[in-house]
């Protein structure tokens, strides 16, 4: 249950999931070494993704920051891009992700080592 929020806030705002006052969230990023490197306050009804790349590029640490792991919250198909684009590993831990579709660019054939999880039609 989100606490209730007992300011007006722009991030404040009600989610029937946790009750019926306003709340933020706490988006906070931790390091292997089990320290927090960045943290966010993001409105309750906001999905993580939106802010995943922020933190990766923002942290005011002396971290190199070489993979991040979300969970389904934090992914997207355009955090995933965008996380290569930038040098960082992505590694979301996916609910069903036996349900999820895998894309590629190039030909299959061009993955031998994938090749059997793309369905080719």
């Amino acid at each position: 249950m989100v606490p209730p929020f007992g300011v007006s806030s722009l991030h404040a705002d009600s989610n029937p999931h946790y009750g019926t006052g306003k709340g933020t969230t706490i988006y906070r990023f931790t390091s292997d070494q089990f320290s927090s490197f960045y943290a966010k306050v993001i409105n309750t009804n906001a999905r993580d993704a939106v802010h995943v790349i922020d933190g990766l590029l923002h942290h005011e640490s002396d971290l190199s920051i070489e993979e991040h792991y979300t969970d389904t919250a934090g992914y997207t198909d355009q955090v995933f891009g965008l996380s290569n684009l930038l040098g960082f590993r992505f590694a979301p831990r996916l609910r069903d992700i036996s349900d999820a579709k895998l894309y590629t660019i190039s030909s299959p054939n061009d993955s031998p080592n994938i090749n059997a999880y793309f369905e080719l039609r």
